[in-house]
């Protein structure tokens, strides 16, 4: 959802040659994003595959924790495609990830529990979409993990939050795209 979008909006300018025919900017972001779903299907089926074969992980939960990662990597796509479709250069992407992205992971439960971070800086670990895809995949994929290992939160927010964000990311991706390509 970043240097790809880039390319196609400002460098190779292929979706300047799409939007020539019937296709619309759009049908651009969703096809994009159905782009985005296969190959997250692929690479997270392949991850699991992968688990099973090392022994890190029985089939059952690899395979359940499949979905909550397409999930995960749809929200961060339509909202990074989102962003990208309205920057005029690429700084603003390394910036994004290096100042975003990379604490993200740091912060948000990927590595240790939010708990354990200082009172203030757990309900920032709450705002972020990879603390939810964290704790959905680990309550699919960890059945019966303890207080601490995920939070007491129901699933149903994780789905809810990841959902929206991604429904609005597209939306927006859509509506900014549609923008900047039509004169």
């Amino acid at each position: 959802g970043s240097w790809p979008v880039m390319a196609g909006i400002k460098w190779r300018k292929s979706y300047d040659g799409m939007i020539s025919t019937p296709v619309s900017p759009s049908d651009i972001v969703y096809g994009r994003f159905i782009w985005s779903t296969l190959r997250l299907a692929f690479v997270l089926g392949l991850f699991a595959i992968i688990a099973v074969l090392f022994g890190a992980m029985d089939l059952g939960p690899a395979l359940l924790a499949v979905p909550p990662g397409i999930l995960t990597g749809l929200a961060f796509a339509s909202a990074i495609t989102a962003w990208t479709v309205t920057r005029e250069d690429d700084m603003s992407l390394s910036t994004l990830f290096r100042f975003a992205i990379i604490p993200m992971f740091l912060f948000s439960g990927t590595f240790f529990p939010i708990d354990q971070l200082p009172a203030f800086m757990q309900p920032i670990a709450w705002a972020t979409p990879l603390f939810h895809g964290v704790e959905l995949v680990r309550k699919i994929a960890l059945p019966g993990a303890e207080e601490g290992v995920v939070t007491a939160a129901p699933i149903w927010i994780h789905v809810l939050y990841l959902v929206v964000l991604t429904a609005v990311g597209l939306i927006l991706a859509a509506r900014f795209l549609d923008r900047r390509l039509k004169p």
